[in-house]
């Protein structure tokens, strides 16, 4: 590589220049945003004057920006709709976007859209259904499904219906909704329907039947059930999924009459298992036999609901599918409680409705409590061991009341039962009152119980000695007890240590080869000295090369980036609150936390957790055995109940010790498990939830309001699965938290979390975005990443010694979304794992070099481990662009690549100390180690600026100075970390080591630098 002193000299003020139009873009757009803001207010204020009756001249965009907010915070009528769109020149503006439907732009047919839904004339409406009958993406029939919706005009109904037509469940589960919105017309409109055998109709009347109480409803929900007797049909459902490539599941048939022979678009009425070579599978028959259960299943919930008698027939009762029994079961408890007490306990007998009878005796409990006595006798009487720990635990959840009679006449006979239900290990409920109990009558009572119990069964010693308080564990005669935890740690796999060692040698033993091959004629003429010189002036080039080549990637990735930006912010504009907030749009998300010795930060974060704008969350705090005072601080702060709390062990964890919860906060699950790292926490957590999909997030993390909205909300937008979805991750130190929310974000004032911050930046702005877009996106942040359940579940959960795969890891993020993207492509799935640039979540970043360093040997150690457990996918074209692009990236620049850094910055050193650093190589190594560097920094830090506001100018100052101060050293540094972090890899083990937190900044206690 050779390029004049001349050639060196524009490439470098080139690059100046650049960064110097970059970070003047940066100052304008501040100023433009400042201009925005100011327009936006009178935009808004001409909107309110437009609204009082003063006429204005034809208004701006904007305009119709300020009148879509408007639309969805409050409802107009059709005079006041009249005024303000008398300002605008509608029918100029009407037909423009009825035009813009037929775009070939994916984005200004949903713009459209959205345009269209704000004029809401029956031009607007009729150009909306024609589209929508045309359109076949179905992110963009959603947005048009929506529209239409919000228009809500009763001739719409018939052409939503027929949307949902051999459409996909993801598309159906939305509209199916948006119909029903529209009530009473819909209603009306259900005769000419209800006959329809289609399996998208029948759907849609079941949905319609949860939410409407009428004769005809109910009929038709028996009819569902009953028609659908899923055993009586199974071995005939079973056979039609198995013939997948016929007519009975293909998208060009319809049922035609009622032997099941379809209508086919080319054929004319054939039978169902007709072949032909025109064959597009239908959605709904992807698994078909599922999709059928599920729909009886909805319609059995439903009668069980509203229409509990209907159940109490004994082919409900007895029925051979035993989700349908179990539903009849629970429907018990909303009749006479005497007599159906008496019924539910005979259900105890059988293990596949057991759970569901100690549910449905709950209830009738909670109705009538003085039917506990009835309980008990049951309990003396019954013989049958698993009946009578049933029994034991309905008991246990009612010993309370049983604790109370300790004082009375009743006493003996409540000792008696209390003794029983610690005998079955039911304890939970008992030392939560004794560590909450003020009456020492009672407390000395249960003491002897608890002594008694002891000499007949040791078992309960450990848990009552975990978790009784001091004193009354002293009455006891117990003591503390202590844990006698392994550390966490990874299994030395000698595999991994193989392949490293490998990678090691090759990339220590490449250059020297490369120069051995190069200068072979004269190797043995040539003194060493000469040689040596030679050598370390070539892998100057090389380091030139080499830092070249990976900015050029950034750069690419950052052009990517900014398409992405854009594209997302358009799209979170159309996407109004109503739309987000309609029934089933958004999917149910369980927010998993694990924290391991958070006391310093876990209130503040639970308090932002419990606190975000989304319609159906739960929030699950798992504390990983922490040493501090984590747990203890949650129950105190949230006035927690320790609880005996059934779940399924889908995954395989370390032992979950106790459930905690709140009655009058039903969004907050705490969790307390032995230490098992991160990961198995993960797993836990998934364990315990209910919803669709979980976020996980680390506990000292603060979520903005809306970004869990802002992250879901992608899964509208990608038009196939989205198994992940990734945040936004920004440093929290330096800003003002008050009450678990960001107030002021601010630059923070270490030089260290400084440095952190352009860095993440950079990764997450140019690096995710990007990969991203190009749908090969290997990462998401532990710290902030949605994914669903099902898929999470199917590959095993995240990585650990306890699972499926018997193996620990310490980059459980980037690992769980490889071994998805692998399963996927293994089994022929389309997907995308996706990013949302302005979904923030804030967490607090390391200000020691000790902490930073322990940081930094964690996330590379578990980039060497991931990539050497999915060494398959590396260069494998059977992945796509994930094995051919993304994983040989980071496998040679990100992996191997400080290996190769250390080298060449070693060369470089030596080459000073040598005198062989001419002006040439001092110039190629400045522009593609520093100026490029740079350049990808502030290009970073323009497109976090593009539309939102994170920093003041002050602050963009300081970030734009660290930008280029990163270069001269901290870079380095990191650099040698990953090396050494390597190296340790195979000789030391190492588990989480996880940093120690200062804790966020109070708004009581900033102090302004």
């Amino acid at each position: 590589m050779s390029l004049s002193f001349e050639v060196c000299l524009v490439i470098v003020v080139l690059l100046l220049y650049t960064d110097s139009i970059i970070v003047l873009k940066l100052l304008a757009n501040r100023l433009k945003k400042i201009g925005r803001q100011e327009d936006l207010i009178k935009q808004k204020k001409r909107l309110i004057n437009v609204f009082l009756g003063e006429r204005k001249r034809r208004q701006t965009k904007r305009f119709t920006d300020s009148y879509r907010q408007m639309k969805h915070s409050i409802i107009l009528d059709q005079k006041q709709k009249q005024t303000i769109e008398s300002a605008l020149d509608i029918n100029q503006y009407e037909k423009k976007n009825i035009k813009r439907l037929s775009s070939l732009f994916s984005l200004r047919r949903i713009e459209a859209a959205a345009e269209l839904s704000l004029i809401a004339s029956d031009k607007a409406r009729e150009a909306l259904e024609k589209a929508i009958t045309k359109q076949k993406s179905y992110p963009i029939k959603l947005y048009m499904a929506n529209a239409l919706s919000d228009i809500g005009n009763e001739k719409s109904i018939p052409v939503l219906v027929a949307t949902l037509m051999n459409a996909h469940r993801w598309y159906r589960d939305r509209v199916n909704m948006m119909i029903i919105d529209f009530g009473e017309a819909f209603h009306a409109y259900l005769p000419q329907i209800i006959h329809r055998n289609e399996a998208e109709v029948k759907e849609l009347i079941v949905d319609f039947a949860a939410q409407s109480y009428t004769t005809t409803l109910k009929a038709y929900l028996i009819k569902v059930m009953d028609e659908n007797e899923i055993e009586a049909n199974r071995e005939k459902y079973n056979t039609m999924d198995k013939l997948v490539r016929c007519c009975g599941n293909c998208t060009f048939g319809r049922i035609s009459d009622e032997d099941g022979n379809r209508l086919c678009t080319y054929k004319g009425t054939v039978s169902p298992y007709y072949k032909c070579w025109r064959f597009k599978r239908l959605p709904v028959s992807i698994d078909g036999r599922i999709s059928r259960q599920n729909l009886v299943y909805k319609a059995a919930e439903t009668v069980a609901k509203l229409y509990p008698k209907v159940l109490m027939d004994e082919k409900y009762l007895n029925s051979k599918d035993v989700r349908i029994r179990q539903i009849a079961v629970k429907a018990l408890s909303q009749f006479d409680a005497d007599e159906s007490l008496g019924r539910l306990v005979t259900y105890l007998y059988n293990e596949e409705t057991s759970r569901t009878a100690i549910n449905g005796i709950l209830e009738v409990l909670e109705k009538r409590p003085e039917l506990i006595n009835k309980i008990v006798v049951f309990f003396y009487e019954e013989k049958d061991r698993k009946v009578k720990e049933c029994l034991a635990e309905i008991l246990s959840r009612k010993v309370e009341y049983f604790m109370m009679k300790l004082v009375s006449k009743d006493k003996d006979i409540a000792g008696s039962i209390i003794e029983q239900v610690l005998l079955a290990g039911k304890a939970s409920n008992v030392i939560d009152f004794l560590n909450k109990n003020k009456n020492i009558d009672i407390e000395n009572e249960l003491v002897a119980i608890i002594k008694a119990v002891l000499s007949k069964d040791t078992s309960l010693r450990i848990e009552l000695s975990r978790y009784l308080n001091d004193t009354t564990l002293k009455k006891c005669g117990l003591t503390r007890w202590k844990e006698n935890e392994v550390p966490q740690s990874e299994i030395k796999n000698k595999n991994l240590i193989q392949v490293l060692s490998s990678v090691i040698l090759v990339t220590v033993l490449f250059f020297p080869i490369i120069y051995i091959l190069r200068y072979f004629p004269r190797l043995f003429d040539t003194p060493l000295i000469k040689q040596f010189k030679t050598y370390v002036i070539d892998f100057n080039y090389y380091l030139v090369f080499y830092s070249v080549a990976i900015n050029l990637i950034y750069g690419m990735l950052l052009i990517l980036s900014f398409i992405n930006v854009r594209r997302q912010s358009k799209l979170w504009r159309l996407k109004g609150i109503t739309m987000l907030f309609k029934k089933r749009m958004l999917p149910s998300i369980s927010i998993i936390a694990p924290a391991h010795n958070e006391e310093k930060t876990i209130i503040q974060s639970a308090n932002s957790l419990l606190n975000l704008i989304y319609p159906d969350y739960e929030l699950i705090i798992v504390n990983d055995g922490s040493d501090d005072k984590t747990l203890e601080i949650l129950i105190k702060h949230f006035d927690l109940k320790r609880v005996d709390y059934t779940f399924e062990y889908k995954l395989k964890t370390r032992p979950i010790q106790a459930v905690y919860l709140n009655p009058s906060m039903p969004k907050l699950i705490v969790v307390d498990k032995k230490n098992g790292g991160k990961a198995d926490s993960l797993n836990a957590g998934i364990n315990i939830s209910s919803r669709e999909y979980f976020c996980g997030i680390d506990a000292d993390s603060l979520l903005e309001a809306d970004a869990l909205l802002k992250l879901a909300s992608m899964e509208l937008d990608a038009g196939v699965e989205t198994p992940a979805l990734g945040g936004n991750i920004f440093p929290a130190n330096g800003c003002i938290i008050d009450q678990g929310t960001i107030t002021d974000t601010r630059v923070p004032k270490n030089k260290l979390a400084r440095f952190q911050t352009i860095e993440y930046m950079r990764a997450f702005m140019s690096g995710r975005l990007g990969w991203a877009y190009s749908n090969s996106l290997l990462i998401i942040s532990g710290a902030f990443g949605l994914f669903r359940k099902e898929r999470v579940i199917s590959v095993g959960g995240y990585l650990t010694s306890s699972g499926q795969y018997e193996k620990d890891t310490v980059g459980e993020d980037m690992e769980l979304v490889v071994r998805i993207g692998r399963m996927m492509r293994e089994k022929g799935l389309r997907y995308k794992i996706d990013y949302a640039y302005n979904a923030n979540c804030w967490t607090e970043v390391p200000e020691d070099l000790k902490s930073l360093k322990k940081q930094r040997y964690r996330w590379h150690r578990g980039l060497v481990d991931i990539l050497t457990f999915h060494k398959k996918m590396i260069f494998n074209p059977a992945y796509g662009r994930t094995g051919c692009i993304a994983m040989p990236y980071f496998f040679i620049f990100e992996m191997v690549g400080p290996l190769i850094e250390t080298q060449g910055y070693c060369m470089v050193i030596i080459a000073l100390m040598l005198g062989l650093l001419n002006v040439e190589i001092a110039l190629l190594l400045f522009i593609s180690t520093v100026l490029m560097g740079v350049l990808i920094s502030l290009f970073s830090l323009l497109i976090a600026e593009k539309d939102m506001k994170y920093f003041r100018l002050k602050d963009i100052g300081i970030l734009i100075f660290y930008s280029i101060l990163e270069n001269f050293g901290p870079r380095q540094l990191f650099s040698f970390w990953r090396v050494k972090a390597t190296l340790r890899m195979l000789t030391k083990i190492e588990g989480w080591d996880k940093a120690k937190r200062k804790g966020f900044t109070s708004s009581d206690t900033v102090v302004e630098g």
